[in-house]
């Protein structure tokens, strides 16, 4: 199979995609997590704090406790190598992300922090206890008409002024 006819098939599915879940407002890609430059500091010191994690669970003797300490370094590890690209797009019916589609009745809110170039992120909140967050990274997309559209489908949260705790964390860290 050439490089023309995977083209011509991926076209065909964002075609049938597009009949399946009415029309398509915005449709873009991004990475699942934010890429961060580490420098050789950022690792010495990584390593040198799940090091000293380990020497502390040793000397407690909290075999668990380095246990845990092991199972999060390896989780971090895995989630730095697979960074798959996600394909979102916001329908008449709701959002799409990966050919998963959330309808609006699903969703309790949305809303944007945008505080350019660190964060420039979409949130929506299900209405579910169970369904986390969906941030969605905004990239070059226009947040004030994405807002204008998402607002005739859904309630806006306008208390939220800043990124959740975790998002700041994350980025603190180059997580």
């Amino acid at each position: 199979m050439d490089l023309n006819s995977i083209k011509e098939q991926d076209k065909q599915a964002d075609i049938d995609l597009d009949k399946e879940y009415g029309e398509v407002f915005f449709h873009w890609k991004f990475f699942e997590f934010a890429k961060h430059q580490r420098n050789e500091g950022w690792y010495f010191w990584a390593g040198l704090v799940v090091v000293l994690l380990l020497v502390y669970s040793i000397v407690a003797a909290d075999l668990l406790f380095g246990f845990i300490v092991i199972l999060v370094t390896m989780i971090l590890i895995l989630f730095n190598r697979t960074n798959s690209e996600i394909d979102f797009r916001i329908t008449e019916d709701g959002i799409l992300i990966n050919r998963k589609l959330y309808q609006y009745k699903d969703l309790k809110n949305f809303y944007i922090i945008y505080n350019p170039p660190e964060v420039k992120t979409l949130y929506f909140e299900p209405k579910s206890i169970l369904s986390p967050r969906i941030p969605v990274a905004l990239e070059d997309q226009n947040p004030v008409k994405i807002r204008e559209l998402l607002k005739k489908y859904l309630e806006e949260d306008l208390e939220r002024e800043d990124e959740p705790v975790s998002d700041q964390t994350s980025r603190m860290f180059k997580l």
